[in-house]
């Protein structure tokens, strides 16, 4: 008995395991790691959603001519169509309509008339034009030199403008603005057979002009167009060099937004 007692305390206390973690109850979820199958397709889904609509959008602007194309089914489907006159202010755009007017827009207009002048430029062998593109307190201006329009101490438009007119009343026409044509002069008297004066010059200029844009589109109304014969009292550079006087000889074409039609009763 004694040689056991001894052999017990002999021996080392037995070490406990360590605790694991708890087995999973059935009720727990585990969390996969990364995110759910789902959304994968979800996010294409939505990237193919927003294409479309892109995609809508750059048809809005689109020519006009195409969309009134589009009837039958069409029409049908997208409820009845307001008509606005051209002097009424719509108050939203229509993707897919019938018939409406576009608002006369600064920033199309300016953009498109510096695309009119850089055509032109190709069209001159040289490749220089004296033709500025700018927009002031009037709206949006284009400056013709006289030696590109006109010959000197005359009235008679020349031959090679004459496409560059076509453009400028195409994007005019399609931006619903209103024409003004301005034709200055220099500050040197001018006594011919034909014009009494710089005045008598710059007014024939400026209804030579007017004239060609009616030839071109008969059914433009008048009242979207003036002349403005204004000769010599509004120069731009000084007339004491010839330099001065030569970009004082010129004609300028201003666009802006036509005022609204003025109906008496």
């Amino acid at each position: 008995m004694a040689e056991e007692d001894v052999n017990q305390e002999a021996l080392p206390p037995e070490e406990e395991e360590p605790a694991g973690p708890p087995e999973p109850m059935e009720e727990d979820f585990i969390c996969e790691e990364g995110a759910p199958g789902w959304v994968v397709t979800f996010g294409d889904m939505m990237s193919l959603l927003l294409t479309f609509f892109i995609l809508l959008l750059s048809f809005a602007t689109l020519e006009k001519i195409k969309y009134k194309i589009l009837s039958g089914s069409i029409q049908t489907a997208f409820g009845v169509q307001e008509i606005h006159p051209t002097f009424k202010r719509p108050q939203a755009r229509k993707v897919l309509a019938k018939e409406f007017s576009m608002q006369f827009s600064t920033r199309n207009m300016l953009d498109g008339m510096k695309t009119v002048e850089e055509r032109q430029s190709a069209r001159t062998p040289s490749g220089r034009v004296d033709i500025e593109v700018f927009e002031d307190y009037r709206g949006i201006v284009v400056s013709v030199g006289e030696d590109h329009m006109f010959e000197k101490g005359k009235a008679d438009l020349r031959p090679a403008i004459w496409p560059f007119l076509d453009d400028v009343l195409r994007l005019a026409v399609a931006n619903q603005a209103q024409i003004q044509v301005e034709a200055h002069t220099d500050s040197v008297p001018i006594k011919t057979a034909r014009f009494a004066s710089n005045d008598h010059l710059a007014a024939a200029r400026s209804v030579a002009v007017i004239r060609y844009l009616k030839g071109i589109d008969p059914d433009l109304p008048p009242q979207r167009l003036e002349a403005i014969p204004a000769g010599e009292s509004r120069p731009r550079f000084v007339n004491v060099t010839e330099a001065g006087r030569k970009k004082n000889r010129r004609v300028e074409l201003i666009f802006y937004r036509a005022p609204k039609q003025y109906n008496p009763k």
